[in-house]
């Protein structure tokens, strides 16, 4: 503000700004450079995160809040006629069979409404869904993969057990998981579906979508659901959990503040840095300024134009990258309102770190009085506590130059181990989270898992005959490699009633092998004293409100028994020993072997899963060899190892991916500060260099004064990261591993390869600075370097 007693210079200090920047286009590019980086991680962190939050509600809103099991078709017209409901898709799960050619085939039937309810999961891409028993809709991986890249009306060869032959290709859909799976799902028609031997009219499953669900909760919505199932005579429904979280679900600030207040720092550290230097080589420029009759005020004004305006350009640079970038990657997730309230977000804290950084230097431009500026040298101020013996050589001298502004040398340090810092934890995150660890632990005894897979219960299936016996037993023993068979789960699928509500899940028995790590995860109640009682998980217990003391009724098969609970475990403290990438059957509640026998006495074997034992050096020949086997034999599967892993990889890449993405992008703050001051350096030295040369300093001995000074900087940066770093990854591992490996403390493991690639490029970038810096002023002459100073 421009008091009327004032002379108004605003247009005065508005060109010598403009003047200083046309001055000094190196300043300005590193600036423009750290400030764009600064808002492009700020504004793409949090594009990426609403988006991956808005593509979680989408997959959840416009498609069902509640599920009934168990109905005929009959049911589900009924609830179609209820006008609370806006949408009723009919779904029939078939089963899944193993292939010829390898692959897991899913089969499902589901009608037009489904797959509009369905479209998060199998979006219909083309055509439609089939009418004709040979008709079917597969995924896209299924036709490049198997099915010769056929397209609509073209045929595809099914080759498992009970769909084997020709069939039309009426529809595509979108395939998600399934590489990784190795799963394919096919939607087969009502027609096909009927014909098959393992149908039951009562199998049907119906999806239902309230009208105005936004305007609903959860407790509405449930009871009403209940009243239905209670006045047609219904199973009680089961609520989608997923929708009544991500539906609600707000962002997630912490992530956010976490990444910007990370950003901000590495930002502050640079741009004050950056300006700093330009001021010290300018202080000169602002006393002749303060002896013509410039005041502190104006000289403040000039500096923070010169500011204000790069951080303007690299403000709105950074921001249009960061949106774009974040838009390209996640288009799906897209949200006016959260993209918007992103660069506002992203504005607002970049324009308070460029305002923050530049207030120290613009205090040091305007506080210089004019005879300060004229003695003012900046190769000389700061060189603290010289010895007066010391003993000349490039090493010494390079050292002293190292320590002679601490503050540059603090903030080149700080700025480059930052980004160390951070890809050291977070490269300790990825090596603890390893998808070969992860899936080790649902197969720590082999590669190979064989377990019971049919569209019959596994009461039937073990009531008939348990396929898992010493015959087959013998004949997988008998392959070339394998070494042992282990029985690793004996389990039934189970039902259960409880406060009017009916829960499903696999019954594992108690052995000499799960009982201690059973008891281990316990945190309420206690172990099954008898065989009238059973233990379940913290998640069933807290979704349907039951708990240790209360009193079940079991059903399995045609048997129901009255149970008592007598505790509840943690599900999370062991191992899931579930199969398929997302192991859908682990269990969920324990008992003891003689509920079983009095459940199910015409049962002889509870095998359920067994492991593989195998030498790995001929993993080749026992995986053909046990494909072979489950091929021939009915009702049981084949899981592996690798598609567990392959599954963890793809869970893993993107959020710890991303995160060693930032470390390195945080990382470049560093670089940038660093170039600023090799490249300052290079022309504040220049004649105090070229007078060395002068008295007898070789060119080889320059470049070993640089190359010292430079690897000072390397050397303590890394030290710093692993100072800091080291204690904190060690932490975050503890308790990472606690959560991951069923409350296991895993050995912490030094990410070798990430910080060996950190330590190499940092040091071969200095080596590259410091050679480059010599070589420049190779180019001129001692007596043209001594008057470009003068």
């Amino acid at each position: 503000m421009t008091w009327p007693f004032e002379n108004d210079t605003s247009a005065i200090t508005k060109k010598l700004a403009k003047k200083s920047l046309i001055s000094e286009k190196r300043r300005n590019l590193m600036v423009v450079i750290a400030v764009a980086l600064a808002a492009f991680l700020i504004c793409f962190t949090g594009i990426v995160s609403t988006s991956l939050i808005q593509m979680q509600r989408n997959q959840v809103v416009d498609t069902y809040e509640a599920v009934w099991m168990g109905v005929d078709e009959n049911d589900i017209e009924t609830l179609k006629g209820l006008p609370e409901f806006e949408r009723i898709g009919g779904y029939y799960v078939l089963g899944e069979e193993l292939s010829e050619q390898g692959y897991h085939a899913s089969y499902v039937y589901c009608d037009a409404q489904m797959m509009e309810i369905t479209k998060a999961q199998m979006e219909l891409l083309e055509g439609r869904v089939p009418e004709k028993a040979n008709e079917v809709v597969v995924s896209e991986y299924f036709l490049s993969t198997y099915g010769n890249n056929a397209r609509i009306g073209d045929i595809v060869t099914l080759d498992t057990e009970s769909f084997h032959g020709d069939y039309i290709v009426s529809g595509i859909m979108d395939s998600i998981n399934e590489k990784e799976a190795n799963a394919c799902a096919i939607i087969l028609s009502k027609a096909a579906l009927t014909e098959w031997n393992g149908f039951d009219p009562a199998g049907y499953r119906a999806y239902v979508h309230f009208k105005n669900s936004e305007q609903l909760g959860e407790e509405l919505m449930t009871s009403y659901c209940r009243e239905i199932a209670e006045e047609y005579q219904l199973p009680m429904p089961k609520m989608n959990s997923k929708y009544f979280v991500y539906a609600s679900k707000s962002f997630d600030f912490a992530l956010m503040a976490g990444v910007t207040a990370i950003v901000l720092i590495g930002g502050y550290i640079v741009i004050q840095s950056i300006f700093r230097i330009s001021i010290n080589d300018k202080i000169q420029s602002y006393g002749q300024l303060r002896t013509i009759g410039a005041t502190p005020k104006q000289i403040k004004r000039i500096v923070k134009r010169e500011g204000h305006k790069l951080g303007s350009i690299g403000i709105l640079i950074g921001t249009v990258l960061g949106v774009c970038g974040g838009f390209l990657l996640f288009s799906k997730g897209f949200n006016a309102v959260s993209y918007v309230a992103t660069v506002i977000l992203t504005l607002i804290s970049s324009w308070i770190m460029v305002s923050v950084s530049i207030r120290k230097p613009v205090k040091i431009a305007a506080g210089i009085s004019p005879i300060e500026a004229v003695r003012f040298t900046s190769v000389q101020k700061n060189i603290r506590g010289r010895k007066k013996n010391i003993k000349l050589n490039p090493v010494s001298m390079g050292i002293a130059n190292f320590k002679r502004d601490r503050k540059k040398t603090i903030s080149i340090i700080a700025s480059l181990s930052l980004g160390g810092i951070i890809l050291l934890v977070v490269s300790s995150l990825v090596l603890l989270r390893s998808p070969e660890a992860l899936a080790r632990q649902v197969f720590p005894d082999g590669d190979y898992k064989i377990y019971l897979l049919s569209e019959l219960t596994e009461q039937e299936v073990m009531a008939a005959g348990n396929p898992l016996n010493e015959e087959l037993k013998r004949e997988i023993l008998s392959i070339d490699g394998v070494t042992d068979v282990i029985a690793k789960r004996q389990s039934l699928h189970v039902n259960y009633r409880a406060n009017g509500i009916e829960g499903v899940g696999m019954c594992d028995i108690l052995t000499e092998q799960n009982y201690s790590a059973v008891e281990a995860a316990l945190i309420d109640g206690t172990m099954p004293p008898d065989a009238r009682s059973i233990i379940i998980d913290s998640h069933t217990s807290n979704y349907y409100n039951i708990g240790a003391g209360a009193t079940v009724e079991l059903i399995s098969g045609k048997s129901t028994l009255p149970v008592t609970i007598s505790g509840v475990f943690d599900s999370k403290s062991i191992p899931t020993n579930g199969h398929g990438a997302l192991h859908l059957d682990g269990p969920l509640e324990y008992a003891l072997e003689a509920l079983f026998h009095e459940l199910h006495p015409e049962i002889t074997s509870f095998d359920y899963s067994w492991s593989i034992v195998s030498d790995p050096k001929k993993a080749d020949h026992v995986e053909s060899e046990l494909k072979n086997i489950v091929a021939s034999h009915s009702n049981i599967a084949l899981d592996e190892i690798n598609t567990a892993i392959a599954y963890e990889k793809m869970s893993n890449s993107l959020a710890f991916g991303s995160m060693e993405v930032l470390s390195w992008m945080v990382f470049l703050f560093g670089v940038i500060n660093l170039i600023n001051t090799t490249l300052s350096n290079q022309i504040a030295r220049k004649r105090e260099n070229s007078i060395l040369r002068s008295i007898g300093l070789t060119q080889k001995q320059l470049c070993k004064m640089n190359i010292c000074e430079g690897l000072c900087y390397a050397l303590f940066a890394t030290l710093a990261t692993l100072i800091v770093g080291l204690p904190a990854s060690i932490f975050a591992c503890r308790k990472m591993s606690i959560g991951a490996f069923a409350g296991n403390v895993v050995s912490y493991q030094f990410p070798v390869l990430e910080m060996g690639l950190f330590i190499l490029v940092l040091f071969g970038m200095e080596l590259i600075l410091s050679v480059w810096t010599i070589r420049r002023q190779k180019k001129q002459s001692l007596i043209e370097q001594m008057r470009a100073m003068e």
